[in-house]
């Protein structure tokens, strides 16, 4: 690709409604733009949006999480499955065969990228470590006082938790409720090094991040953008970035 210059708007929301999602892209289309890279729930209303900003000239890249059945030429991320299995292997080996319940939490069902990490996490420990069970929260939306209400509840029904895989976030809040029920987390393991996670790694709270390279991913979605202007074809093949198990031994400098 030639060198180029991309000048980027953004739309953060800690929570969006499908609603509210689509009146946004609906909005960039109206104005122009010459692509949209976009973190969103799997839904058929966002998948509409999609489908008429595409018809209007404009790609879309999906970012991190994947609509796989919509209008986009891309999706830039992990292997989501493939970290659920890491995740898995981790919990597995850790635990061995005392066995006991992990805590899933996700921070809704609707994101493709979580339910793919779901679903990899619960046929490796199907297959491999059926010893160990699994109790799933969600809808805590990454939010510290929904998770941490959720992740209490769970603990007060179940004694046998005893080890978490958070793919929603929340983790302050979900240690919180294992202190708050003086309850041991034999292993704990996340997803990506963000302040929270780095300093729980740092403390020794958590024991792995499951970490992507975000600048890996950003340049994938660019440069799916370029390929819409140039002669490559429409859909770019997937460029998916490697998820790397960071410990508070490898943990790399923040940016």
């Amino acid at each position: 690709f030639l060198p180029g210059v991309f000048r980027c708007r953004f739309h953060f929301a800690e929570v969006m409604k499908p609603a509210e999602l689509v009146q946004l892209l609906d909005r960039i289309r109206l104005r122009g733009t010459h692509g949209i890279v976009l973190k969103a729930p799997d839904v058929a209303e966002v998948a509409v949006a999609v489908a008429r900003a595409d018809a209007a000239g404009i790609p879309v890249v999906t970012l991190v999480t994947d609509l796989p059945n919509s209008a986009r030429i891309a999706y830039a991320g992990a292997d989501n499955r493939a970290a659920g299995e890491t995740a898995a292997y981790l919990i597995g080996e850790f635990l061995g065969t005392d066995g006991g319940k992990v805590l899933v939490t996700l921070s809704s069902g609707r994101f493709r990228g979580e339910e793919e990490r779901e679903i990899g996490f619960r046929r490796v420990i199907r297959a491999r470590y059926p010893a160990i069970g699994i109790t799933e929260i969600s809808e805590g939306h990454g939010t510290d006082a929904a998770t941490g209400t959720l992740a209490a509840a769970a603990l007060a029904a179940d004694p046998a938790i005893n080890a978490v895989y958070s793919i929603g976030g929340g983790n302050r809040a979900v240690l919180a409720a294992f202190d708050a029920a003086k309850r041991p987390v034999r292993v704990f393991v996340a997803h990506d090094l963000d302040a929270d996670n780095r300093a729980l790694l740092a403390a020794r709270r958590i024991g792995f991040v499951l970490h992507h390279d975000l600048r890996t991913d950003a340049r994938s979605a660019f440069r799916a953008i370029m390929s819409r202007a140039t002669a490559l074809p429409r859909t770019v093949p997937p460029s998916l970035s490697s998820v790397e198990i960071v410990t508070p031994y490898n943990m790399p400098a923040a940016d």
